[in-house]
C-alpha cells in the first residue's frame, strides 16, 4: 500500500500513531507502579489480585428474629435494714379500783313450806248505821312445789259490826292459789285466787225490836287479788295483797240476811274486799 504523507488520509494516520506512542509511553511508569504496589520485591511476574471481598451480610429472617446480647447483669440491691422505733410507754396515774358490794340473792330450794301469820281489815261499806266494821286475824299454811307457784290453806276468825249493824263474830277457812310473776327477784309480785267457807253468828243487845234476835250463817264463796312478797331472807318473807270476795248463803234458813228498807228487796249475797297484810317464815 503507497500512501503518500502529503494526502490528508496520511496526515491523521500520522497523528494517530504518535498519539498511541505518547500514551504508551506515559503508562510505563504507572504499570511499573502498580506492580510494585502488588507484588513483593524480587517476583518477575506479578498477576493482578483481586481486592477482597468482605463476607456477604446474611439478611434478617422474618421467622427467625435475630438474639440480642445478653445483657449485663443488674448490681445487687442495696442491703437496707430496718430497726423499729421504740414504742410510746404512757404513764397514767393509778386509780384506786371502784368497790362494789355485792349482795348475793337469796336462793330458793324447789319446793318449800311457808308458815303464814296475817290481819286484814274488812271493807264492807259504812252499813245501815254508818258504823260498820269488821277486822281479821289468821294463820296460813303454804306449800311452794316451785318458784313460781304455791297453794296456801287459811283459817281465819273475823269481827266487828256488821252491814246490819249486828255484832258479828265469824270463822273462815280457804283454800288459795298463788302465782309469782317474777320468782327470781327480791320483791316478787303475785296473783291468786280461791274459794273460802264460813260460818257467822250474830246478834243484836241494845235494840230492842231484835232483844232475842240470835242467827247463824253458813257462806260460801270464792275470792281473788293480786299482792306481793318481799324476801327478807331466804327464810322470812313479808306479804302485802288485796283480795275481793262474793259469797252466798247455804244454810237452810228461810229468812233472808238483808233487806232493802226503801225498795224491800232481800238477798243472802253479800260480797267486799280484804286489805290484807302479813308474814311468812319459810321452812
Amino acid at each position: 500500500m503507497n500512501l503518500s504523507l502529503s494526502s490528508p488520509r496520511s496526515r491523521w494516520l500520522a497523528s494517530s500513531l504518535a498519539f498511541l506512542a505518547f500514551g504508551a509511553i506515559s503508562a510505563v511508569p504507572s504499570l511499573a507502579h502498580a506492580q510494585d504496589a502488588n507484588c513483593p520485591p524480587g517476583s518477575w511476574f506479578c498477576a493482578d489480585t483481586p481486592p477482597a471481598t468482605p463476607p456477604p451480610t446474611p439478611a434478617p429472617s422474618a421467622a427467625a428474629p435475630t438474639a440480642a446480647p445478653p445483657a449485663a447483669p443488674a448490681p445487687p440491691p442495696p442491703v437496707v435494714v430496718y430497726q423499729p422505733p421504740p414504742p410510746v410507754v404512757v404513764v397514767a396515774p393509778r386509780e384506786a379500783p371502784t368497790v362494789y358490794h355485792y349482795t348475793p340473792r337469796p336462793r330458793m330450794p324447789h319446793r318449800e313450806w311457808g308458815l303464814n301469820l296475817h290481819l286484814a281489815g274488812i271493807a264492807m261499806g259504812s252499813g245501815r248505821s254508818g258504823d260498820a266494821g269488821m277486822g281479821l286475824m289468821g294463820l296460813g299454811l303454804r306449800f311452794r312445789p316451785a318458784p313460781a307457784f304455791a297453794l296456801e290453806a287459811n283459817i281465819d276468825v273475823a269481827g266487828g259490826t256488821d252491814y246490819n249493824g249486828f255484832r258479828r263474830v265469824e270463822t273462815m277457812g280457804s283454800m288459795n292459789a298463788l302465782v309469782f310473776l317474777n320468782p327470781k327477784n327480791r320483791a316478787q309480785f303475785y296473783l291468786l285466787g280461791g274459794i273460802g267457807l264460813s260460818s257467822a253468828r250474830v246478834s243484836v243487845d241494845d235494840f230492842t225490836s231484835y232483844a232475842d234476835y240470835d242467827r247463824k250463817y253458813t257462806y260460801f264463796g270464792g275470792q281473788g287479788g293480786a299482792g306481793i312478797e318481799i324476801r327478807l331472807s331466804r327464810v322470812v318473807a313479808l306479804n302485802f295483797d288485796v283480795r275481793g270476795f262474793v259469797r252466798s248463803r247455804v244454810d237452810s234458813g228461810r229468812t233472808p240476811e238483808f233487806i232493802d228498807p226503801n225498795s224491800g228487796r232481800t238477798t243472802n249475797t253479800s260480797g267486799g274486799a280484804l286489805v290484807n297484810g302479813g308474814i311468812t317464815f319459810y321452812f
